[in-house]
């Protein structure tokens, strides 16, 4: 019997995949592009968060007149920085981290093609944060907690460098049931990336994900994407769900579409 992975390991195989996976390239069509260059991150803006999903850019427009000019964020897997870059447009003090070297020299390039500046970018893990307790204002964390391997303990880790009434804004959880749930049963081709899905994706009950924030108050939640949008990857199973499964889903009527939503979105203020 082959012995459990033990939580290092796993987050060396989530670095190692995400190291050479960073959130962006998958979207690059123009194979003359110089990455890290002011026109790649230009190139890829649009498929980005912020600016492919409305709801978030309005969470950072929130959040960052909470913030203030005096206001700390902390970012958990800033990926290549479109979200953190829009809190520093917004006179925000952001640390921008993540599990992944390749991220944080993208996220480096990305601000100094724009000529902003961070109080820092660096290398850190959510599940094991070097940052004193109680430094931070507020957390953002997009589409990560998920992939972490062990969500409960990047919850704990993200409350401890909190200060008592901090904000966790953490947008997204994947969501079951929801229609991502069951295409992410069909078979191992990823519908974005060209390889395999990534070592650790959690799909996770409403009620499972409440119950990890302990020691918080939850200020609101949202379901979120709940109508399938078109994805840019090339394969069979983008095919079918670009050509066949997103026209056909997109029919349903709001209500019946709302309970599927793949995406579940909690802000959470810090109690003790």
């Amino acid at each position: 019997m082959t012995a459990p992975q033990t939580l290092d390991a796993t987050v060396d195989v989530v670095r190692d995949y995400w190291d050479a996976h960073t959130l962006g390239k998958q979207y690059v069509k123009d194979a003359n592009l110089v990455v890290g260059s002011a026109e790649f991150f230009e190139h890829v803006r649009p498929w980005m968060s912020p600016f492919k999903f409305p709801w978030i850019m309005e969470r950072i427009d929130r959040e960052a007149k909470l913030l203030g000019s005096d206001g700390k964020l902390l970012e958990i897997g800033c990926g290549m920085g479109f979200a953190s870059f829009e809190f520093l447009r917004r006179g925000c003090h952001v640390t921008a981290t993540d599990l992944t070297p390749a991220a944080i020299d993208l996220t480096k390039r990305h601000y100094e093609a724009h000529n902003v500046t961070a109080d820092d970018v660096r290398v850190e893990n959510v599940l094991s944060l070097s940052f004193a307790s109680a430094t931070f204002d507020a957390v953002w964390a997009n589409g990560v907690l998920h992939h972490t391997g062990n969500t409960p303990r990047a919850i704990q880790e993200i409350r401890r460098v909190l200060k008592i009434g901090g904000r966790a804004i953490i947008s997204h959880f994947y969501r079951r049931p929801s229609w991502m749930f069951w295409i992410s049963r069909l078979g191992r081709e990823n519908i974005e990336f060209k390889s395999g899905d990534p070592p650790v994706t959690e799909f996770l009950t409403e009620a499972e994900i409440l119950s990890m924030f302990d020691g918080f108050e939850i200020i609101e939640t949202a379901r979120e994407h709940y109508r399938a949008l078109k994805i840019a990857r090339r394969g069979v199973k983008a095919a079918l769900y670009n050509f066949a499964f997103r026209p056909s889903y997109n029919l349903l009527p709001e209500q019946l579409a709302k309970p599927l939503a793949y995406k579940f979105s909690v802000t959470a203020r810090r109690k003790t």
